[in-house]
């Protein structure tokens, strides 16, 4: 199914003086990079296109976790420096079960499924452990935990990546699991907004068309991201799904109504939006990567996350710089994203 964007009227943007694009659009990122160690590509990444995020795959984990510990410290460090101190977000997928990058590290972690037939006391034992365990080896965020229902037992995607089947248990076990790693010293995130866990088809492979209503959703997918918003998480991660009775047009990531009317203004969530990866088929395969970046920053996502190769990544780049300076995304969008982004990396360079 093809969506286009609407096109504007491609004018230039008149620019702040003093404005640095680069370092704008390098914070508002959470990318990926190539091998397990610094190298030339990620020198260029961080010290010369500025970038402020980055997440880490399995190909990106040394073979020992000191090695992993030296790798983040010096893109700590490096990362400092073209930000004006603000620090960079390095992030990792370590949920437990099956989402697990650093198992050969850290050790293996239980699925929330598990935690959650377990009770409150063992999720929060769990998240402690592991939220120190990802704490130490040098990340500021685990994209974790889960905050889906899963109504669907037959969810390709979710299944036992979910607390429960249970929205109330959802709720609960997730305001547990973000105490315990904030308490770790981690930013807190929770994903994917506003519920993945009704779907039949996964979104890595192609885009969900869902028929649920705003009633619906609110009195059940909701409930958790409103337990997370009352304990203050940083990020909501987006889900790429359309909702085609609440907006037909474009998916949540890309859609306005979900994350500026429904998320920031009926909510209250205060924190980052960041994108689930905009390289997934449910994105890619009815957008251009413009159209992607243009839809989901103009919608209200404070930060664009997205898994391509080196080449791609910088062109990537590139084409949000075009869209900045060719009008398609204002300044006033742009200073939004920028001082919330401030506020969270302030927040945590005070707590580290």
């Amino acid at each position: 199914m093809g969506i286009a964007a609407k096109k504007g009227r491609g004018k230039k943007n008149v620019l702040p003086s003093g404005f640095d694009i680069r370092a704008a659009i390098g914070q508002m990122v959470i990318i990926s990079f190539p091998g397990d160690g610094w190298n030339p590509e990620l020198e260029t990444l961080i010290c010369e296109r500025k970038v402020g995020g980055l997440i880490f795959f399995k190909e990106n984990i040394p073979s020992t976790l000191s090695a992993l510990k030296k790798l983040n410290a010096k893109i700590t460090k490096e990362g400092l420096r073209p930000s004006g101190g603000l620090v960079p977000f390095i992030s990792v997928d370590e949920e437990g079960g099956r989402v697990s990058r650093l198992k050969h590290l850290i050790g293996e972690h239980p699925p929330q499924m598990a935690l959650g037939q377990k009770g409150a006391v063992a999720v929060a034992k769990n998240y402690a452990s592991l939220g120190k365990k990802v704490k130490q080896a040098g990340f500021n965020i685990t994209w974790s935990p889960v905050l889906d229902v899963l109504t669907n037992s037959a969810n390709p995607v979710i299944g036992d990546r979910s607390f429960s089947p249970d929205m109330e248990l959802v709720a609960k076990y997730g305001k547990v699991a973000l105490k315990a790693l904030r308490k770790a010293g981690l930013l807190t995130t929770g994903k994917h907004f506003p519920g993945h866990g009704d779907t039949s088809i996964d979104s890595h492979l192609a885009l969900p068309v869902m028929d649920t209503t705003m009633k619906t959703l609110k009195s059940r997918e909701l409930v958790p991201f409103r337990a997370a918003v009352s304990e203050r998480a940083d990020f909501f991660m987006t889900a790429h799904i359309l909702f085609r009775k609440i907006d037909a047009r474009y998916p949540v990531t890309f859609s306005k109504k979900f994350l500026t009317g429904l998320l920031r203004q009926k909510m209250g969530f205060s924190g980052l939006i960041v994108t689930d990866d905009l390289n997934m088929n449910a994105a890619k395969n009815s957008l251009d990567m413009r159209d992607r970046i243009k839809l989901a920053i103009n919608a209200g996502a404070d930060v664009l996350l997205i898994r391509e190769p080196y080449p791609a990544v910088l062109g990537f780049l590139d084409t949000f710089e075009s869209l900045v300076r060719e009008g398609e995304i204002s300044p006033q969008r742009l200073k939004e994203s920028l001082g919330r982004i401030s506020r969270i990396k302030r927040k945590y360079a005070s707590l580290a």
